[in-house]
Order: C-alpha cells, then sequence, then structure tokens
C-alpha cells in the first residue's frame, strides 16, 4: 500500500512538472533596450508635381530614379510592454529610428529636366540620362516606430529563445510622413532573479517613408512682367529597412 502511494506521488510530481515547466506561467513584462542599426542600402524616387521647362513653371508628373542611397548607421532607443501566456504572448514595441543618409555620390535618372535644390544642395539632372550626382549629408529628424507583435518562447530555466513579428507604423514629424511596415525578430533572454533579467535579440524592421526634400522654384512670365515663387513640393519616398542588433533589461511581474 506505502510503495502504490509513493509510486501515485511520483507520477503525480512528474506530470506536474510537465504542465507547469519552468517559466511557462502568464507573466506580464517590461523590456527597456538600445542597440545599432544596420540599414540596408534602398532604391528611392523624387517626385513632384510641377516642374520648370525653359525658365517657366509648368504642371507635370516629375520622377527622378536614385538607384541606390545609404542611410547612416545608428544608435536606437525603446521599450516594450507585454504579457506572456504560458508559451505565446503579446506585446507592444516602440523604438527610435533615424533614417540619415550619409554624404554619397547617387546614380539618378529623371523624366524630365530637374534643376532644383534638394535638402539644401543645388542638384542638375537631364531627362533620358543615367548620371552620377554628389549628394551632402541628410540629417532626418529622429522618428520612430510602433509595432503590435505576436511573441513565441521555448519557457525553460537559463536561457530562454524567444521570437516575435507583428506590423509597424513610422512615426513622424511634420516634413515626413511614415506608412505601415512590418517588424521581425528573435532574442535569447536570461533571468537573473524572479523578477530581473537580461536579454539581446536580433531586429529586422522595413518601413515606408515619404520626406519633403525642397520645393520647385523658378520664374514665369506674364503681362505684368516676370514674377518668381515657389510652386509643388520636392517629395522622396523611400523603404527603409533596418537590420538591428539590441541588448536590454527585463522586468517582469
Amino acid at each position: 500500500m506505502g510503495l502504490r502511494m509513493g509510486a501515485a506521488l511520483a507520477a503525480m510530481a512528474m506530470t506536474g512538472g510537465m504542465t507547469t515547466a519552468p517559466g511557462a506561467e502568464a507573466q506580464t513584462f517590461v523590456d527597456l533596450f538600445a542597440g545599432r542599426s544596420f540599414p540596408e542600402r534602398t532604391a528611392a524616387t523624387i517626385i513632384a508635381d510641377e516642374a520648370r521647362v525653359n525658365g517657366a513653371i509648368v504642371p507635370a508628373q516629375l520622377r527622378v530614379d536614385v538607384e541606390r542611397l545609404e542611410p547612416t548607421r545608428s544608435t536606437i532607443y525603446g521599450a516594450r510592454v507585454g504579457h506572456w501566456f504560458g508559451a505565446f504572448g503579446v506585446a507592444f514595441d516602440a523604438a527610435t529610428l533615424d533614417p540619415d543618409v550619409k554624404r554619397q555620390t547617387i546614380r539618378a535618372t529623371a523624366n524630365l529636366r530637374f534643376d532644383e535644390r534638394v535638402f539644401g544642395e543645388e542638384v542638375v539632372i537631364d531627362p533620358g540620362r543615367l548620371v552620377s550626382v554628389d549628394i551632402p549629408r541628410v540629417t532626418v529628424p529622429t522618428t520612430a516606430t510602433l509595432s503590435a507583435l505576436a511573441m513565441l518562447r521555448i519557457p525553460r530555466d537559463g536561457l530562454e529563445p524567444y521570437a516575435f513579428a507583428g506590423p509597424a507604423y513610422l512615426i513622424t514629424d511634420s516634413d515626413m510622413s511614415g506608412d505601415w511596415g512590418l517588424r521581425v525578430g528573435g532574442g535569447v533572454k536570461l533571468m537573473l532573479t524572479r523578477s530581473i533579467g537580461v536579454f539581446g535579440e536580433y531586429r529586422y524592421t522595413s518601413v515606408a517613408a515619404d520626406a519633403v526634400a525642397g520645393r520647385i522654384g523658378g520664374t514665369v512670365s506674364g503681362d505684368r512682367g516676370s514674377i518668381s515663387g515657389t510652386t509643388g513640393d520636392i517629395r522622396v519616398n523611400l523603404d527603409v529597412r533596418n537590420h538591428s542588433a539590441v541588448g536590454g533589461v527585463r522586468f517582469a511581474f
């Protein structure tokens, strides 16, 4: 009888251990992190609804295609709040994103003659020709990405791996507009105590951006003489694709 009772208790203990693996319980967490961002080179498009032709401003669909634009590397900061429901979790993630452009020579083509100041630098491109143009370093105001993430982990003692994915949105200032994109990644976490841990992760973020780079200017002749002024915006459209390596601290509740 005693042996049977002991065997039953041992079986219950083993079963309980299988159903409540270490770290698998429901848990709310807050992450604070920082790291470096390594952006991909990307194509870009410069567009304007009006253009200057022979000194006159006319309605047009100006399009300048830039073969490759190289952003700068940057330091990013962020925070994440989430909840684990066992092995599955959800989180809300916010991180800075600085899509500055380094000084470089770009290759571009245009459908109309382009002779304007872009980000403060004079740029001239003849239509139908592939040309090389020097551009200065362009500093974009600090932007941020917000994302809603679905998360998956392997609950275990020691190093605990996890992965995440979800939609991301680019938050910008008035001179730049953002759009929806994607964030995916993964990492490992190590709890130092029951409520404090550290983690390291890889993150990939892809979002679209649209920035005002200048305005079309020129002179139009009329009955009352020449009139000078500025007209439509010159806008730059590009996809911002960043690879990031970050580390941080986790607070669990």
